[in-house]
C-alpha cells in the first residue's frame, strides 16, 4: 500500500529532454504548410506592384498608301509611306491608383500571413496543452492502476486467509482490469496528442519529448479591461481594415478609369515623287457618350461599403470570442479553487478515518478502497478544472498576444 501513497503524492517524472511551449510555438511558425503557402502569396503582391507601375507601350504605325489602285494609282509609282509612333497617355491617376491598389494587395497579404500566424500559433498552443493533459491523466491512471493491482493482492490474500468471501477477490479483479484498459486508453490519447502536436510544424509524434510545466490553474484572474484593450490589435481585425484600404482604392481606380485616356503620334511621311518627306502628327481622344465605367464603380461602391460592415461583424465575433474565454476561466478557477480548497482535504480525511477503522476490524477492505478511488477521482476532477482553465487561458493568449505571456507563465509556475 506504500507504492501507492508514493506514486500518489510523487509528479511524473520527465525525461531530461523536454518540449516547452516557446519552442512548440517556433517551431510551428518555421515549419506549418500554411505559413509557406501565405508567404509565397506575399512574394506575389509585391511583384503586382512592379506590373501596376509599368506604363503603356509605345505603338509604331507604318502606313503605305497609293500603292495597286487602278489607272494612275496603279504599281507603286505615287507609293507614299508614313511611320510614326504613337503612345498612350494616361489620364484621371490611373497609374498611381493603379500602384495604391497593388500596395494594397500586399498590405493584405501581408496581414493574412499574420492572421493565418495567429491560427497556427492557437492550434499549437491548444496541442501543447492537449498533450501536457494527457501526460498528468496517464500519471493519474498509474496511480489508480497502482492502487487497483495492491487491492487485487490484498484481496487474494484475504481469500486465502479464508478472512473474506471468494466474490471480494472477483470484485478487485475486475476493478484491476478497468483500470489497465484504461491506462491504456490514456496512453493512446496521449500518443495521438503528441502527433497533433507534431503536425503543428509538420513533424511526426515520435518528435515530440515529454512536455514541461504544470497545469495548476494561477492564483488570480488578468485583468479583464487591460487584456480587452489588446483585442483591438489582433490581426483579424488589421486584416480587415486592411481589406477596406484596398477596396478604397480599387473604388478610386474605377472612378480614374472613367477617365479617357490621350493617344498622341508622330511621325514622317515619305512621297512617291523624289525624296521628299514630311512630318505628321496627330492626336485621338475616345468620345465618351457611353460606358464611362459607371457599372464599375457602382460595384466598387457597393463591395466598399460591405466590408466597412463586415469590419463590425469581426470585432464582434472578437470580442464573443474574448468574453466566452473568460468566463470559462472563471468558471474553471472557480471549481479547481472549491476542489482544491474545501474537496479534497475532505476525501483525504475520509480516506483516513475509513483507513483507521479498517485496521480496527471495523470496516472491509473494499471501504478502503472506494475511498481510495473517491479520492483519485477527485483529483481527476480537478486535473479536468485545470485542464479547462489553462484552455481558456490560451483561448485569451491567442486573442490579444501571440507571444502567449498569460500561458507561458502558468506553464513555467514551479
Amino acid at each position: 500500500m506504500l507504492r501507492f501513497f508514493l506514486l500518489f503524492l510523487t509528479p511524473l517524472a520527465l525525461p531530461a529532454e523536454t518540449l516547452s511551449l516557446a519552442e512548440a510555438l517556433r517551431r510551428a511558425e518555421a515549419g506549418h504548410p500554411v505559413l509557406v503557402a501565405e508567404g509565397h502569396a506575399g512574394r506575389a503582391a509585391e511583384a503586382l506592384i512592379e506590373q501596376a507601375a509599368a506604363r503603356p507601350n509605345p505603338t509604331l504605325d507604318l502606313t503605305l498608301e497609293n500603292a495597286a489602285g487602278t489607272g494612275a494609282l496603279g504599281g507603286v509609282e505615287r507609293l507614299e509611306t508614313t511611320v510614326q509612333v504613337s503612345r498612350t497617355l494616361e489620364r484621371g491617376g490611373k497609374r498611381e491608383n493603379r500602384i495604391a491598389l497593388a500596395r494594397g494587395e500586399r498590405e493584405l497579404a501581408g496581414h493574412a500571413l499574420a492572421v493565418r500566424r495567429a491560427e497556427v500559433a492557437a492550434a499549437t498552443a491548444a496541442a501543447y496543452i492537449a498533450v501536457l493533459a494527457a501526460q498528468e491523466r496517464l500519471a493519474l491512471s498509474a496511480t489508480a492502476l497502482t492502487l487497483a493491482h495492491d487491492t487485487a493482492e490484498a484481496a487474494a490474500l484475504r481469500v486465502k486467509d479464508a478472512a473474506a468471501p471468494a466474490a471480494e477477490s472477483a470484485r478487485a479483479r475486475v476493478s484491476l482490469a478497468s483500470a489497465r484498459a484504461e491506462h491504456a486508453r490514456i496512453e493512446a490519447a496521449l500518443a495521438g496528442a503528441r502527433a497533433v502536436l507534431a503536425a503543428t510544424w509538420g513533424g511526426e509524434a515520435s518528435e515530440v519529448p515529454a512536455l514541461s510545466g504544470t497545469l495548476a490553474v494561477p492564483s488570480s484572474l488578468p485583468e479583464y479591461d487591460t487584456l480587452l484593450a489588446k483585442l483591438a490589435a489582433h490581426p483579424r481585425l488589421a486584416q480587415q481594415l486592411a481589406s477596406v484600404s484596398r477596396h478604397r482604392a480599387s473604388l478610386r481606380l474605377a472612378r480614374s478609369q472613367a477617365s479617357p485616356d490621350v493617344t498622341v503620334a508622330g511621325g514622317v511621311r515619305f512621297l512617291s515623287e523624289g525624296s521628299d518627306a514630311a512630318f505628321v502628327a496627330g492626336v485621338s481622344v475616345p468620345l465618351p457618350f457611353r460606358g464611362q465605367n459607371q457599372g464599375n464603380i457602382r460595384a466598387a461602391r457597393e463591395i466598399l461599403a460591405g466590408t466597412e460592415q463586415a469590419t463590425l461583424v469581426v470585432q464582434a465575433e472578437l470580442r464573443t470570442g474574448f468574453n466566452t474565454a473568460w468566463r470559462d476561466l472563471r468558471s474553471a478557477l472557480a471549481v479547481a479553487e472549491e476542489l482544491r480548497a474545501n474537496a479534497l482535504p475532505a476525501a483525504e480525511e475520509a480516506l483516513s478515518l475509513v483507513r483507521h477503522a479498517h485496521a480496527g476490524g471495523e470496516l472491509p477492505l473494499l471501504d478502503v478502497v472506494e475511498s481510495r478511488r473517491a479520492l483519485v477521482g477527485l483529483r481527476r476532477e480537478l486535473l479536468d478544472a485545470d485542464i479547462a482553465a489553462a484552455t481558456a487561458l490560451a483561448a485569451l493568449d491567442a486573442l490579444t498576444d501571440p507571444a502567449f505571456p498569460l500561458t507561458t507563465a502558468l506553464l513555467s509556475k514551479p
